[in-house]
């Protein structure tokens, strides 16, 4: 069911289509952040990921003649989005000798961490930047199928319909990827979880709870 934002949406995207300059501009202010966020979940990189937005909406403004006012904008958006990051990663992974962004500042940042903590008495505020480091380290270790649907379902919190609309997948294999990756952050994560946490994770282990077929890997 559409709402007035996603008609109104449309109407702004059918004006980008048809060349409007001062559309497009206010089609920038409505997404930009939202795709800033996803590009730094996905990479721990601000100056990349503001590259990355720059980018897709340029794909927007070339793509323009062939949006179509079906589904929502932002699944439109993201869906760009979404293949522009894949492309990137794949040129990445065939360079020799390359890091793939995130990874090695996330490993930075958490020996950064543990450093400080040498210099300041523990307390709240160093364990929660410990636990911050730690997640983003977590995260970057899924594969790219199941962190990007993580990223879209936990921190931009997109409907499982528009996520799979944007992926071009099927929901229940949107709902298997995101409890796949859930279950990997867990196991990356116990030392910072809960005693009760790990309890209860053990106990799914043992239980025979495998999560989903290799393919959401």
């Amino acid at each position: 069911m559409r709402t007035d934002r996603d008609r109104d949406d449309q109407r702004l995207m059918v004006r980008v289509r048809d060349g409007d300059v001062a559309a497009y501009e206010q089609l920038y202010g409505r997404y930009a952040k939202a795709l800033l966020n996803f590009f730094y979940q996905m990479c721990f990189d601000r100056i990349a990921a503001e590259d990355y937005v720059q980018e897709t909406f340029l794909r927007v403004w070339r793509a323009r003649e062939t949006y179509r006012p079906i589904g929502k904008v932002s699944t439109w958006l993201f869906q760009i989005g979404k293949n522009y990051w894949f492309n990137e990663r794949e040129k990445m992974k065939r360079r020799p000798f390359h890091s793939v962004a995130g990874g090695d500042q996330a490993q930075a940042q958490l020996q950064n961490v543990k450093e400080k903590s040498t210099e300041v008495a523990p307390d709240s505020g160093a364990r929660a930047a410990e636990t911050a480091a730690a997640i983003r380290k977590a995260v970057d270790s899924l594969s790219d199928k199941l962190r990007v649907v993580f990223i879209m379902a936990r921190y931009q919190r997109l409907p499982y319909a528009e996520i799979a609309a944007a992926l071009s997948i099927p929901v229940g294999t949107v709902k298997s990827r995101v409890s796949l990756a859930e279950k990997n952050l867990r196991a990356h994560l116990q030392d910072f979880l809960e005693p009760e946490s790990r309890s209860s994770e053990s106990g799914d282990s043992k239980s025979g709870n495998s999560g989903s077929g290799g393919d959401d890997q």
